[in-house]
């Protein structure tokens, strides 16, 4: 009776894991990513990488307030590197023109390095915008996993 209700409970687990592990792979599959790149993102739908306007049409899918808010921390991002650009040109240009020899402008290396470190902050905040447009959409779902835990194996359930 004993390895009976041991056979009971080892195939629950199995058919629970099983059923836990094609939820997920579902759940990947319409999962919205994107990678900064040096000169444009690359936007993925799960594995797949397609291109910006269907990825923000998938995005609209899900909720307009994500499209406005990704669309918005894209800009801010983009305009974080440009005036990043703007301020890196002052400060290397006087950079290097001290290093060749020549006496400096103290102003325009001074203001060149304070645009180039706000524009990289203004960058980084505008990602970290279109991040969090990403995970508006996930808020309201929830995950399961099978994980090792101290004792044993353990059932994860996130919100």
């Amino acid at each position: 009776m004993e390895t009976l209700k041991k056979v009971i409970y080892a195939g629950l687990l199995l058919i629970l894991s099983n059923t836990v592990c094609f939820s997920q792979n579902s759940a990947e599959n319409d999962s919205l990513s994107f990678k900064r790149g040096s000169w444009e993102n690359q936007y993925y739908i799960g594995n797949q990488q397609v291109s910006y306007d269907d990825f923000v049409k998938k995005l609209g899918n899900m909720s307009e307030q994500s499209v406005k808010m990704f669309k918005t921390g894209r800009s801010v991002s983009i305009a974080g590197i440009a005036i990043a650009s703007v301020g890196a040109f002052g400060f290397g240009y006087d950079l290097g023109g001290r290093l060749a020899g020549a006496e400096g402008n103290t102003a325009l290396l001074i203001g060149g390095g304070g645009v180039l470190v706000g524009g990289i902050i203004l960058s980084y905040f505008g990602e970290n915008k279109m991040k969090k447009a990403l995970t508006l959409n996930k808020s309201n779902s929830a995950s399961f996993s099978i994980s090792p835990a101290q004792t044993g194996i353990g059932l994860c359930i996130n919100f």
